[in-house]
């Protein structure tokens, strides 16, 4: 069984990716530093267990996150930005599916990103915003998935 980690890449990319999100300060370890920033992160647990929490003020109202997502928490990061946990019902590739019709149609554009069997991510721009969701199987849960989402206006 694979250890689901659900922030460990999107860590590492949103730190290239967004500036004053940490990136190399000498200390030399970015391992170090993605598991340090993980230590906020919930657990992700099935959709059926999940206990709903509401978007923060702070993260875009018009992000359309996969239909009967729960949202299980967030946190507010420097420089504005706020990252979203959620779990879609919807296994990965209709979640992903989702996002990459949605956001679009939502007036977000969709940039550099991969696609995996069990997980997929993305950078994203639009409406006053840029970010990167990352998707990833939620291991015995019946084909649910983890939805994780970084934001930042700009």
């Amino acid at each position: 069984m694979r250890a689901h980690l659900p922030l460990a890449a999107l860590t590492g990319v949103a730190v290239a990716f967004l500036p004053g999100c940490g990136g190399d300060k000498g200390d030399g370890d970015a391992g170090a530093r993605a598991a340090k920033e993980l230590a906020g992160a919930p657990t992700f647990h099935c959709v059926d267990q999940a206990t709903k929490q509401d978007l923060p003020a702070t993260f875009p109202s018009d992000f359309p996150l996969p239909p009967g997502s729960v949202v299980i928490g967030s946190e507010r990061r420097d420089q504005g930005q706020v990252i979203v946990y959620a779990v879609s019902p919807k296994d990965v590739k209709t979640t992903l599916h989702s996002l990459q019709h949605d956001l679009p149609a939502a007036g977000y554009k969709l940039t550099e990103g991969e696609v995996e069997t069990d997980d997929a991510e993305s950078n994203w721009t639009g409406n006053g915003y840029r970010g990167r969701w990352a998707i990833r199987v939620i291991d015995g849960c019946g084909g649910n998935t983890s939805v994780t989402v970084l934001a930042q206006k700009h």
